[in-house]
């Protein structure tokens, strides 16, 4: 069971993060704001079809459905085989800024080093990885409810299977009809900051209302609307980097910084879960205050993005300098008002 949940988690990051390294690297700010929601309207079809079988977990047998989603992943190979033989690889966007992305030397480290000489790619790690240690919490909240409300492993299986239904539902309507819409509307800085002040109300709720229903809908919405806004949002904030960092730093942020987070999250969780009101007591203030945590880093990462977008830098190359960017990342908000007008064209 260890072995098959390592190798499960494995393979979904890396699988997950190097398509949406190859997106990044593929499309520019405008077809993104346009694609994206239909990118993850797609993967949610397939979560769907996946988490409807799941719910017939008791007529088809847990260990089959097991052996068929083996199976299944077999098959990306193939379809990224034929992808690329249809649309083949065009040269990088990063030259659209007018200038070469600065080359970087080969290296296992060279993505962790980038992660810290760059501010604005620290403030993408941490959208990243506070986000996934309050999502860590709450579902294992809700995890432990369900668990006690449903007597066999099969029960529990389609109780999670319903859930899996009901968030990439949420997700699909949502990433087809409203994902682009908010982040044309709204701008990037504020669709940004308008996922973890939804968090901030809906842990609230939880920590007023700690019940196995509340939590089931408040991980339906947070899940969804991760899936459907707060991802894309996340993977635009990359076009402005150049491709080192696409994919060297990104790759740490994803997997690492991803596996990092989750194992943050369980500390939490292990560190409080018994009993189970001290559980959602402690669990749900700490998520909380990570929030909060995370509004603050979304308004300064979204204020530096527009400006970059503005004067068409990119992160990764000459410049601008470390210094540079966290003066991009600190600025106070009256210059960001006088160039609202610049973000809506």
């Amino acid at each position: 069971g260890w072995i098959h949940y390592f190798a499960i988690e494995s393979y979904g990051s890396l699988v997950v993060s190097l398509f949406w390294q190859h997106i990044n690297a593929q499309m520019n700010l405008k077809e993104a704001k346009a694609q994206y929601g239909l990118i993850v309207a797609g993967g949610q079809v397939g979560a769907i079809s996946g988490c409807t079988l799941v719910v017939s977990s008791r007529t088809l047998g847990v260990a089959e459905l097991y052996y068929l989603g083996g199976i299944l992943t077999l098959t990306p190979p193939i379809i990224v085989y034929f992808y690329l033989k249809r649309f083949p690889i065009v040269a990088a966007n990063s030259t659209t800024h007018g200038a070469a992305a600065k080359r970087v030397a080969p290296g296992f480290l060279e993505g962790l080093r980038l992660l810290f000489r760059h501010p604005y790619v620290l403030g993408i790690f941490a959208v990243s990885a506070l986000f996934e240690v309050i999502a860590t919490i709450l579902d294992y909240q809700m995890k432990v409810l369900g668990k006690a409300s449903h007597n066999s492993t099969a029960d529990f299986a389609s109780f999670m299977g319903q859930f899996g239904q009901a968030t990439n539902s949420v997700s699909l309507i949502f990433s087809v009809v409203g994902t682009s819409f908010v982040i044309r509307n709204l701008g990037l800085r504020l669709t940004l900051m308008l996922f973890p002040a939804m968090l901030v109300v809906v842990i609230a709720l939880v920590y007023c209302s700690p019940s196995m229903h509340v939590l089931f809908w408040v991980m339906v919405t947070i899940k969804a609307l991760s899936y459907a806004l707060n991802n894309p949002s996340k993977e635009m904030l990359y076009m402005v980097t150049t491709d080192s960092i696409k994919f060297k730093a990104k790759s740490w942020i994803d997997v690492f910084g991803g596996r990092a987070s989750k194992a943050m999250g369980s500390v939490v969780t292990n560190a409080f879960k018994k009993p189970v009101s001290a559980l959602m007591l402690y669990g749900s203030l700490i998520s909380l205050a990570i929030a909060c945590g995370l509004l603050l880093v979304t308004s300064l990462l979204g204020r530096a993005f527009e400006r970059l977008s503005t004067t068409e830098q990119l992160i990764g190359m000459d410049g601008p300098s470390t210094d540079e960017e966290v003066q991009s990342l600190t600025e106070t908000d009256e210059q960001d008002d006088a160039e609202a007008p610049l973000r809506k064209n």
